[in-house]
């Protein structure tokens, strides 16, 4: 599946998505105090002129019902691509399972080098009460230790931008 994010203004990206709502695919908008994200779904090309394009590498639930989104946005080198690719197919799957999760999307650049690795939420609390848990303390355990990807891998630091659901089609 496809991913194609337009970034703008809130009302800007509300225009496009009464462009685009009939074509093929889902569209998410999503909002936060700086900017806004327009999301096309699709298993074809993007509608938008200047998309950040992606593939997903893994998929779990939706973002259908989510009231909460945050983007792990992840740097990788070319190289070090199928490691970090590896290291998350090896993963626990824990935070599918938290109260609250609607999903997780790991989303592969198809023309820059950020992954983002989307979480969705049925609340902002959900995310704030799984970052409490023991499950995110057994899913991050290896960070800071030999058991880590070697930072060669990433080209910069990984940072979280967070969002709100505006609407769904």
């Amino acid at each position: 599946m496809n991913y194609h994010i337009a970034y703008g203004t809130a009302d800007y990206l509300q225009s496009l998505l009464e462009k685009f709502r009939d074509e093929q695919g889902s569209f998410y908008l999503l909002e936060s105090a700086e900017d806004a994200v327009l999301i096309h779904k699709t298993k074809g090309d993007s509608v938008f002129e200047y998309p950040k394009s992606y593939e997903a590498i893994e998929e779990a639930g939706s973002f259908e019902g989510s009231k909460f989104i945050v983007f792990n946005n992840i740097p990788v080198s070319s190289e070090g691509r199928p490691l970090f690719e590896d290291r998350f197919k090896q993963r626990a799957g824990l935070v599918e399972n938290e109260p609250g999760c609607a999903g997780l999307v790991i989303l592969r650049p198809k023309d820059s080098e950020t992954y983002i690795v989307s979480s969705m939420w049925e609340t902002e609390s959900d995310f704030e009460a799984w970052r409490q848990s023991s499950s995110y303390e057994k899913a991050h355990k290896n960070r800071d230790t030999n058991e880590a990807l070697p930072q060669s891998v990433f080209t910069g630091k990984p940072y979280l931008t967070s969002f709100r659901m505006v609407e769904s089609s």
